[in-house]
């Protein structure tokens, strides 16, 4: 990370604040997984990966599907047990390619080797042949295809797990999930929203019907993330590394280093160049034995001054509102089919509901907000 001079590009700035809209839009299907997906967020910014804690039946593989849909493309998503063969993941054998060259090569159109974003469930129940090749796809992006090397474009790997393994060479690959979240199920005094919100919502394969933000767009955020001015965060963070080696909790180097990439990836979330103590919040989740998770976060929150859970909602002024409220405008036009133009609408009120709350009295952002859902109504007529 280096010294900025600059500030964010407006194209950056647009694709962190769409990225945020798709974040916001997958919310609405879901009961208690906002912080989910802001991690979900600044882990596809950072291009680290995320292990989602559990048991079945939280909707994680819903939460992935839908979220991966908005960033282009259908996740790879598979549940693995001790019994996946390596070829379920990265493909069957290309036969006619060992049958005249003696080449022994992998399919992999449309298996994990050309996903963006993968999902795998009960992922510590596979076999050593797939924890070893998938040790390679994470930490390089490449996958070694018989005599070649190709390249992976994964941005974000998410496994998914009742628990922590307990074995030492599985806790190795653990480690290389920088981000870890529970996800709990939801509690019992919200039971009617989640009725309300599980009846509603669509199969996974239909995400939000379009693309929020291309897979591009979130490469170059991941580049952008070297020029990001972390000398005000930095003792900081070095603090905190040391309160923590000093507790006992376990920490890789890989894990420390990688950690200044959260805290970039939090800022440029933020639309900031240069971080600040409150963009150490994801550091609350690069913990790597459950038993540490109360003593990180602790450190952690009283670093960024709060409870860290929603760092974004603070930050949401006029502006940002006003903005994500065009962005939903674009989505639809006078050929969208009603039920596009109807769910748009719902998120357009949100976010008036929203901006009613966040900035009491605004006439200036009410009035836009009010004037983009009058032109969303009319599209209804127009169909």
């Amino acid at each position: 990370m280096t010294t900025a001079t600059t500030t964010w590009s407006d194209e950056d700035l647009s694709a962190v604040r769409r990225l945020k809209a798709l974040g916001r839009s997958v919310e609405q299907h879901f009961v208690g997984r906002r912080l989910a997906l802001d991690l979900l967020e600044v882990a596809v910014i950072a291009h680290e990966h995320v292990l989602l804690l559990g048991p079945p039946g939280t909707g994680k593989t819903d939460l992935v599907s839908r979220f991966a849909a908005g960033l282009g493309g259908r996740p790879f998503v598979r549940l693995l047990t001790r019994f996946t063969e390596p070829a379920e993941l990265f493909g069957p054998v290309d036969v006619p390619a060992f049958q005249n060259g003696a080449q022994y090569r992998f399919r992999t159109e449309g298996m994990l080797p050309t996903a963006q974003v993968a999902f795998l469930d009960e992922i510590f129940q596979s076999g050593s042949p797939i924890l070893n090749t998938l040790l390679t796809v994470m930490n390089e992006r490449v996958f070694h295809n018989g005599h070649d090397i190709e390249s992976v474009p994964l941005i974000t790997l998410v496994g998914a797990a009742n628990s922590l393994p307990q074995d030492p060479s599985l806790l190795a690959f653990a480690d290389r999930f920088l981000l870890r979240l529970t996800i709990p199920p939801v509690a019992g005094n919200r039971l009617d929203e989640l009725l309300a919100k599980g009846s509603a919502r669509g199969t996974p394969a239909e995400g939000d019907g379009h693309s929020w933000i291309e897979p591009a767009a979130l490469g170059r955020l991941g580049r952008q993330l070297a020029h990001a001015d972390l000398s005000a965060v930095t003792p900081e963070y070095a603090e905190l590394v040391r309160e923590l080696l000093g507790q006992g909790v376990t920490l890789s180097d890989r894990r420390i280093i990688r950690g200044q990439r959260l805290v970039a990836a939090a800022a440029l979330r933020a639309e900031r160049v240069r971080a600040e103590p409150a963009d150490l919040w994801p550091l609350e989740h690069f913990w790597s034995d459950p038993a540490h998770a109360t003593v990180v976060r602790d450190a952690v929150r009283r670093r960024t001054g709060g409870p860290g859970e929603d760092p974004d909602e603070p930050a949401r002024t006029m502006q940002r509102l006003v903005s994500e409220a065009r962005i939903l405008r674009r989505q639809v036009d006078a050929g969208s089919p009603p039920a596009a133009v109807e769910r748009v609408l719902r998120q357009l009120n949100a976010l008036r509901l929203e901006l009613r709350r966040a900035v009491p009295g605004n006439r200036e952002g009410e009035g836009e907000v009010a004037r983009i859902i009058d032109e969303t109504l009319k599209l209804l007529d127009q169909g």
